[in-house]
C-alpha cells in the first residue's frame, strides 16, 4: 500500500529488487534480514497513514 506515494514505492522496489538478487546468488541470510525489514517498514508505513488520516 506504501501510503500511495510514488517515491515510497519506488523505493520499495528498488529494495525488493535488491533483495531478490540475494536470493539468487544464495545469500539468504541477508535476504531474510532484508524481507523482515522491508515487511517491518510497509507495515509501519501503512500504520502511520491509517492513524494520520481524517
Amino acid at each position: 500500500m506504501t501510503g500511495n506515494s510514488k517515491l515510497t514505492a519506488v523505493l520499495f522496489f528498488v529494495f525488493y529488487f535488491i533483495l531478490t538478487y540475494f536470493v539468487f546468488v544464495h545469500q539468504n541470510m541477508i535476504a531474510m534480514y532484508m524481507m523482515a525489514i522491508g515487511m517491518l517498514l510497509e507495515a509501519t508505513i501503512n500504520l502511520w497513514h491509517i492513524f494520520t488520516r481524517k
